[in-house]
């Protein structure tokens, strides 16, 4: 193979998708599909001009309520039939003549194209008394016909509601909230099963009706629609039908829609899920003797190696950055923070301080040592003189005395510099390229700081959860008890064992220092009497 080929096949291999993913199926772009335009990483669907989106749920689907009703209600072969023959009665209120045609105006390229030519509740407002009757007929003539329309009596904003109320005749009940739910709970994904028959009933009546035209080519297409859903792959079929369906749609959303959606809100309750739930914390998994274990060795391979020197900034360092792993490891699983939020905090600081370590062990050179300990000093004479123009009472997690102490240990804080950039002049990304460390801050960087800054993520994924009531469009509440995390600590026993391999290697020589694991379960085994019974009864 030639290095040409290998090269492409490396590339190829680098920025491809984990297999093993339950997203793996999904049509999505991935990062080096994005373009950077400053900051920002866009997607190539949002690089597209005049791009402008649109929710069939939030804006669509009620015009269709109707549909949503039977759809909901009826069994499907039967909810089908009603649509087809409203489809073959109602395209005459849109057959337009062939010299009709060249009077239609093309669409304001401002306002897009405003679809009108669907059967919706706004529609059905407009439409004479006869042909309403003649449309009302259709459904109402099924024997569940009736209460399947009845909970439409109860949105007091539907366009047209006295003639929904004369031909329904009937006052809606409480328990039509409850069906009113149900049904929209099946459309609110517009690809569901539901979802795309509706969609399928405006086009088919955009087709029947000639105002959609296609090339001798899309006969067959065509067929599958008037057939559907007994003819063609649905696999395609069903894409093809939502595609179409998203240039059938009104251009504004009617008035009445967001009144639907206050109306709703405001008279049903919102359901959460996480009612009754409470405060949990789970007891580690971490050994602990394993982890006193690694520290005891750590500190014995310290003691080995301590020289002459008053600092030593390679050793202190090195260690000292070790031996903050582990006691962050420890508070991780002592102080059973390993599903909380501060877990998520402390794995975040454990990448960080792992590729701190592993960049200063790459590079290993003097300069680089002193300047990761002459910052650290600078940032405790920093924090103590701005102590000393502070007035009033101090955080009380300040310890004046120890920020004098660390400022002023190598040398009298008048000599030290005060670094308000990065000790090796770079940031933490770099760092973790130079050293190799680039998997780390991929896997633990990104997601652990939405936890550290509080970014929406953090919060929604922490203190929110989504309301089952599916008339409330799957908005946010507020969670009873902040949610449970996975576990940090297998992620933060693999980062602290790397960096006590990385540190042998640095001060080889000493005792072999074991690695912190996590507790072993017990395996349940049978007695032998019961090993014995049961193999005398099968016998």
């Amino acid at each position: 193979m030639s290095n040409r080929a290998k090269k492409k096949r490396n590339k190829s291999g680098k920025g491809g998708r984990r297999k093993d993913s339950r997203f793996s199926s999904l049509n999505i772009s991935m990062i080096d599909q994005h373009k950077r335009d400053g900051s920002k990483l866009v997607p190539p669907l949002a690089q597209i001009p005049n791009m402008a989106t649109s929710s069939w749920s939030d804006h669509h689907m009620p015009e269709m309520l109707w549909a949503v009703l039977l759809s909901g209600v009826l069994e499907r072969r039967h909810y089908l039939e009603i649509l087809r023959k409203v489809a073959i009665h109602c395209r005459s209120w849109f057959l337009i003549e062939d010299d009709e045609i060249a009077e239609e105006k093309s669409p304001d390229p401002e306002v897009g194209l405003n679809f009108s030519i669907i059967v919706d509740q706004t529609k059905l407002a407009e439409v004479s008394d006869e042909e309403f009757h003649d449309f009302i007929k259709i459904p109402l003539a099924h024997p569940s016909g009736y209460a399947a329309l009845r909970p439409i009596l109860l949105i007091n904003s539907l366009p047209g509601i006295e003639r929904w109320k004369k031909y329904l005749d009937e006052e809606p009940t409480e328990h039509d909230w409850n069906t009113l739910a149900r049904v929209t709970a099946n459309v609110l994904d517009h690809q569901s099963e539901a979802s795309t028959d509706i969609r399928w009933f405006k086009v088919i009546i955009a087709i029947i009706s000639g105002r959609m035209r296609f090339p001798a080519s899309f006969e067959e297409r065509l067929e599958e629609f008037r057939l559907f859903p007994d003819k063609g792959d649905m696999r395609s079929v069903r894409p093809s039908i939502r595609s179409m369906e998203m240039s059938l749609r009104r251009s504004h959303t009617a008035e009445w829609i967001e009144q639907y959606w206050e109306q709703v809100l405001r008279d049903t309750v919102c359901i959460d899920p996480s009612e009754g739930e409470g405060y949990t914390f789970k007891e580690t998994e971490i050994d602990p003797d394993t982890l006193y274990a690694a520290r005891d060795g750590v500190i014995e391979n310290f003691r080995r190696n301590i020289r002459a020197e008053r600092v030593d900034s390679r050793l202190d360092s090195a260690f000292g950055l070790v031996l903050y792993a582990l006691g962050i490891l420890e508070e991780i699983g002592m102080h059973r923070i390993h599903t909380r939020i501060v877990g998520a905090l402390a794995l975040r600081s454990l990448a960080e301080v792992s590729i701190t370590f592993r960049y200063l062990a790459k590079t290993d050179s003097p300069e680089m040592w002193q300047s990761y300990r002459v910052y650290g000093a600078g940032q405790a004479k920093l924090a103590f003189l701005k102590i000393q123009q502070t007035h009033g009472d101090l955080p009380n997690f300040l310890d004046e005395s120890t920020l004098h102490s660390i400022a002023n240990e190598d040398i009298w804080q008048e000599f030290v510099n005060i670094d308000v950039g990065h000790w090796a002049s770079s940031n933490l990304r770099k760092l973790a390229i130079g050293s190799g460390a680039k998997d780390i801050y991929d896997k633990y960087y990104d997601w652990s700081s939405s936890y550290i800054h509080g970014n929406w993520a953090a919060v929604r994924d922490t203190n929110f959860v989504t309301c089952h009531n599916p008339l409330h469009r799957l908005h946010r509440i507020p969670r009873v008890a902040h949610r449970e995390l996975n576990s940090v600590e297998p992620d933060a026993i693999e980062l602290v064992n790397e960096m006590i391999i990385v540190l042998e290697r640095l001060f080889p020589g000493g005792e072999k220092v074991s690695p912190v694991t996590l507790r072993e379960h017990e395996a349940e085994s049978t007695t032998p009497n019961a090993a014995q019974d049961s193999d005398s009864t099968n016998e």
